[in-house]
């Protein structure tokens, strides 16, 4: 019976191993093949067939086929695109050795506690079982909260709800620990302690698995979002030049008549009337002449845009750039930054009665180019360092679009408010 036991417990030790390294792999790597159940038949496989290898206490026989069974792994189920095979296989070695050694610690942190609380379990088989259990405990709550989280390929920020449901669990789990070990020592026969603490190990690996799963699938959620509301900024964008484009049409085909109309009231000695109706042609096609702010004929005309649009709000809008190049910015990015900050600034202005001023600086720093923007506000609450506004739960994507275009250019991006005045101020690499 002590040897099923020994087994079953080797069994489990190996499927939690295998199962983490996959999870890394899969959240890396691409899978070679579609079939999902080639995966499920490997990690069993690797879970039966090591364990049995575990059965001979032999340490470096044990750790030479972790190597192999995790090279070749790497090596067939996955790829990744411009990577080369053995740096991949190299990735997932380290993984495993770091694995390997929170393995150690909780084996470790298992026979520290027991010796702190003066408990002495009477049979070996017992012990290591214990040991076993303790030490994968150990190993998932630190990949999960820390190792994963750092070698993932792109990792996803934890909430603090997060946080907090998984040391609820951790705590849950010692105390269980606590008890299966107390009772162990008044039943050392009882082998359903031994099923009890396998089954706290799963369950822990099953929740903290499934707090990952909602955590990703709410961020990338949040994520779809921002590229919707990303993708809302351009329409608008497009519909803007749309109009402008079609009234350019419109004047261009009605010139001839309006030049005709202009002939007629010289000729008719009608001066003033003609001076008039000149004015209103100009003041028509000024609308449609693109001011040179900087140079870059994409944020000139996205200005020039706004610039129309803060007269109908009868907003003041100042406009002051040095001789600064910005041809070095994305045509996506100058839109996501500008129109993002300049539609916030707009809508604080809205908030509020007389006195609408927004300014907008774009100067030289050293090599890099600074960009400032103020606007009048009323209070500003904040939440993680994003001002918060009646949009809604979706407010702050806008900002983190743009925290994200400045950062493509080493930038930083800074947030405050001071006397009723909200400033942004940003920094790019040039």
């Amino acid at each position: 019976m002590e040897n099923i036991i020994l087994y079953l417990c080797s069994c489990l030790s190996c499927f939690i191993i295998i199962t983490i390294l996959c999870g890394f792999m899969d959240d890396r790597y691409n899978r070679t093949f579609a079939n999902k159940y080639i995966y499920i038949g490997t990690e069993l496989g690797i879970t039966f067939g090591v364990a049995v290898v575990n059965l001979a206490h032999n340490e470096i026989l044990n750790i030479t086929v972790w190597i192999v069974a995790v090279g070749l792994v790497a090596y067939i189920l996955y790829y990744e695109d411009f990577i080369k095979p053995v740096k991949r296989v190299l990735e997932c070695e380290i993984s495993m050795g770091v694995i390997t050694i929170c393995e150690s610690l909780g084996v470790g942190l298992a026979d520290w506690l027991l010796e702190l609380l003066d408990i002495e379990t009477k049979e070996n088989t017992m012990l290591i079982c214990l040991e076993t259990a303790f030490s994968k405990i150990i190993m998932i709550f630190l990949y999960f909260m820390a190792v994963g989280k750092l070698m993932k390929k792109r990792p996803v920020p934890f909430t603090k709800l997060q946080y907090v449901f998984n040391c609820i669990i951790l705590g849950y789990t010692f105390i269980d620990i606590i008890v299966i070990v107390d009772n162990m020592n008044n039943r050392p026969n009882n082998y359903f302690l031994v099923l009890n603490l396998g089954c706290i190990v799963l369950a822990d690996l099953f929740m903290l698995y499934l707090i990952k799963v909602m955590n990703e699938k709410s961020f990338l959620e949040y994520e779809v979002k921002s590229m919707e509301k990303q993708a809302d900024l351009q329409y608008k964008y497009y519909l803007r030049q749309e109009q402008k484009y079609n009234k350019t049409l419109g004047l261009l085909h009605d010139i001839n008549r309006h030049i005709k109309s202009i002939e007629q009231l010289y000729l008719n000695g009608n001066t003033e009337a003609a001076v008039e109706y000149t004015k209103q042609i100009s003041g028509m096609l000024q609308q449609l002449i693109t001011v040179k702010y900087t140079g870059n004929p994409i944020l000139d005309i996205l200005l020039a845009d706004y610039l129309s649009i803060m007269d109908e709000r009868q907003i003041d809008f100042d406009i002051q750039v040095d001789n600064v190049k910005m041809d070095f910015m994305d045509a996506m990015d100058i839109t996501t930054i500008f129109g993002n900050l300049l539609d916030n600034a707009i809508e604080a202005c809205d908030n509020i009665g007389s006195g609408k001023k927004i300014f907008l600086k774009i100067g030289a720093y050293h090599e890099m180019i600074s960009i400032q923007i103020e606007n009048n506000c009323t209070t500003v609450k904040w939440k993680n360092g994003i001002p918060v506004s009646e949009k809604g739960q979706n407010h702050g994507m806008g900002l983190l679009n743009v925290r994200r275009s400045v950062e493509k250019y080493d930038g930083n991006i800074k947030l405050k408010a001071e006397d009723g005045i909200f400033i942004v101020e940003i920094f790019l690499n040039s």
